[in-house]
């Protein structure tokens, strides 16, 4: 059998159950970067599912025209303006000189790159923090400049064809992830998910496809490399929490609701799966 057909899977609940890391053990601390002049939409989504799903802290850098909008948005996340509109090399040494350490970092959620974004990625990737990088930032040149940091890609079908030249099918997505050396999501017909190697998939449910919903999965994704998860199974989990996420919704709402309201799920899908640390570094089950 070839490796192209033995390395292909769905993903299941149960391997939900199985691959989610245990909470606690210290506070987990991710940074989304984004937003342009007219969106702020992008990145306080993708904030508040990197909460969610695994992140205890979320510090949120967006332009300063968007700094107020942000922090009306929620509460709970930290809000740091940064003084371009775009992601410039100063901007992105602005973020590096005022951002503490952190465990993950999800970079281009709405922003458009203006030379500084493979700097932050790699300065970020040399202290340690996971990244997750949104395909609104990212084309074939700039995910070049970033090799060796293993980051995870969530793309859209479209997008990824025209923009990296390959199919968004499981043989394509592969292709691309190990050609690159990265973690590729990409929603096309099904989500796929691989590491160059290993192929897994998931079923997109007829539902609504609201805007910012890549955003939402990216932050999911975020939030699961924070609390230690591979950058394959973060990937693939991350669609399928939000395909289950779209299911309940839809169950009430039909085609009618949008990404914000996909958040309000996040928290009762991922108790599912809650895991605890307790005395002597074992596991139980919680919820």
């Amino acid at each position: 059998m070839s490796s192209r057909s033995s390395a292909i899977r769905g993903v299941s609940v149960e391997d939900l159950e199985a691959w989610m890391p245990a909470r606690g053990g210290g506070r987990r601390r991710v940074l989304v970067v984004g937003g342009n002049w007219m969106d702020h939409g992008e990145p306080v989504l993708a904030a508040i599912a990197s909460m969610y799903s695994g992140a205890d802290e979320v510090i949120l850098a967006v332009p300063n025209k968007l700094a107020d909008a942000a922090r009306c948005a929620s509460p709970d996340v930290l809000v740091m303006p940064i003084p371009d509109q775009k992601l410039t090399k100063g901007a992105a040494r602005w973020v590096l000189d005022h951002v503490p350490d952190l465990d993950a970092a999800y970079l281009g959620a709405g922003m458009k790159d203006a030379g500084g974004g493979a700097q932050l990625a790699r300065e970020l990737s040399s202290r340690g923090a996971r990244l997750v990088l949104g395909h609104w930032l990212w084309d074939r040149e700039s995910l070049g400049q970033v090799r060796g940091s293993h980051p995870l890609l969530v793309h859209e079908g479209g997008h990824f064809e025209r923009e990296l030249g390959a199919p968004s099918d499981a043989e394509g997505v592969r292709r691309v992830a190990l050609e690159l050396d990265l973690v590729a999501l990409v929603e096309g017909q099904s989500w796929v998910a691989s590491d160059g190697r290993e192929v897994l998939t998931h079923p997109r449910g007829i539902r609504a496809d609201p805007a910012g919903l890549l955003s939402v999965i990216g932050g999911i994704a975020a939030g699961l490399l924070a609390l230690g998860m591979d950058g394959l199974r973060a990937a693939a989990s991350a669609a399928a929490i939000a395909e289950l996420a779209a299911d309940s919704l839809s169950s009430r709402r039909g085609l009618h609701w949008g990404a914000s309201a996909l958040l309000e799920e996040l928290p009762s899908i991922m108790a599912r799966f809650d895991r605890v640390e307790v005395g002597g570094g074992g596991h139980e089950p919680k919820g």
